[in-house]
């Protein structure tokens, strides 16, 4: 069996969004802003930004659900959107119900036959007596979503006035500061922003901490199997429906993806970055001269996102048999 490398660049347009704020000062509320050089120049902007965090934290949360819809093991914190992933022993014992094993071996075994979330996502175990630190590195990795090359020197937060009333009600004192109205401000952004995914299916299932059990199998072929198909199905419903950042109760972007390249492979092989609008062309290009089994998806514009998703996770879950 394949143990197939996905890797996902892409473009997409989004407009008014809140997706990614920061501290609040007095009543208004930062949105996330990185430094950012332009090749040419080395000119550096200041332009708004979504972390990798947020981005994890959102695929974590559909894989999380779609694991447990479909009998997978995952814990209890994960299965609540709590991602403290296996911290000490408190969180352990929250997670599991269980004392935490003595052995490194015994423990990254545990944890990973009993959640998929971390077993994909990772962990790392700090117990507060020490002694014996316990690390799995994800295996999925995103960026930050930046503006585009394009788009980065006109790239703006513009802050938006809101106000709230209680008038009316018996709940304004006398006297209160304008008669009970509430105003604030919440800086929103709109840009081309970049976006970049790539899951390594190869240590699903497996141990990867101590020497002892470093590259074996933890769970069976076929539970195996299932958890790199959901890995992957939950990928493809994460984007089709960009399911992460905060605020879009109130703040609901307009999404809308300009172009997307997802590179099927078996074994480690990156679309290159889609910061420059070529990045499309590079990719067919280093498919050219490096491929590992490389097969590329593309999307570039109007109709038919959906489609190249769906036919490149189909593609991946294909070489499983």
């Amino acid at each position: 069996m394949a143990d197939p490398f996905v890797s996902v660049r892409g473009r997409v347009l989004i407009n008014v969004e809140a997706l990614n704020m920061t501290e609040s000062v007095g009543n208004y509320v930062k949105h996330r802003r990185v430094p950012v050089i332009v090749p040419e120049t080395y000119a550096t902007y200041f332009v708004p930004s979504v972390s990798g965090e947020s981005i994890a934290h959102g695929y974590q949360q559909v894989l999380a659900k779609e694991a447990a819809g479909r009998g997978l093991p995952v814990c209890k914190l994960c299965s609540k959107g709590y991602f403290l992933k296996s911290t000490n022993d408190a969180v352990f014992r929250e997670s599991f119900g269980v004392d935490p094993p003595e052995s490194v071996s015994d423990f990254e075994s545990a944890v990973i036959k009993g959640c998929v979330v971390e077993d994909v996502g990772g962990f790392l175990y700090a117990p507060a007596r020490g002694g014996r630190n316990v690390k799995r590195t994800s295996n999925f990795f995103v960026g930050y979503m930046i503006p585009t090359r394009e788009s980065l020197e006109s790239t703006v937060i513009e802050p938006q006035l809101h106000t709230r009333y209680a008038l009316g009600t018996p709940f304004v004192e006398e006297g209160a500061r304008t008669g009970g109205q509430m105003i604030y401000y919440i800086e929103l952004s709109s840009a081309a922003y970049t976006f970049s995914f790539d899951l390594d299916t190869k240590y699903l299932g497996r141990g990867t901490f101590s020497i002892e059990n470093a590259g074996e199998i933890v769970v069976n072929e076929g539970e195996r199997k299932k958890r790199i198909e959901v890995a992957l199905d939950a990928l493809s419903k994460f984007m089709i429906e960009m399911m992460f950042g905060a605020k879009k109760t109130r703040f609901l972007p307009v999404i809308e993806w300009e172009s997307v390249v997802i590179a099927v492979s078996d074994d480690v092989w990156t679309v290159p970055s889609p910061f420059s609008k070529n990045y499309i062309d590079r990719a067919e290009e280093k498919a050219k001269k490096v491929s590992h089994n490389t097969k590329l998806f593309k999307y570039t514009g109007g109709a038919g996102f959906e489609e190249v998703v769906i036919e490149a996770i189909n593609e991946a879950k294909g070489r499983l048999k």
